[in-house]
């Protein structure tokens, strides 16, 4: 019994800057692949602290899987997004952290994604 289920990822193309300011790239294809997604801990909201000149943070969430997806920031990636109807905040999750792991018994990755607002949709 597996506790992962299929989830949606929205990918983009790689972004890049013209004239000093950055575009994202265009939507690509969707995709489906098998997370589990949980609510985010209070340590994880801990390290995503909203500054004033920043994003504000009203929800995100963990996704277990062994997929490799883009994480905002790295490479020039927009980042993919995750869509979940469920829980109490239903909507597009921007991936904004990883970590790896990859032991020998079960290897995965573990993405910490935060909630989009309405207008980033």
């Amino acid at each position: 019994m597996s506790f992962r289920k299929p989830h949606v990822i929205r990918t983009r193309a790689v972004g890049q800057y013209v004239r000093g300011r950055w575009e994202e790239g265009a939507p690509g294809s969707d995709l489906t692949i098998q997370a589990s997604v949980q609510p985010a801990k209070t340590g994880d909201y801990d390290l995503l602290q909203a500054h004033p000149e920043g994003r504000r943070v009203h929800s995100a969430v963990r996704i277990y899987t062994s997929a490799q997806l883009n994480v905002a920031g790295q490479d020039w990636r927009n980042g993919d997004r995750l869509v979940w109807g469920a829980g109490p905040l239903a909507g597009e999750y921007l991936l904004v952290g990883v970590a790896p792991w990859q032991s020998g018994v079960i290897p995965h990755f573990r993405y910490l994604a935060v909630l989009l607002a309405a207008a980033e949709q």
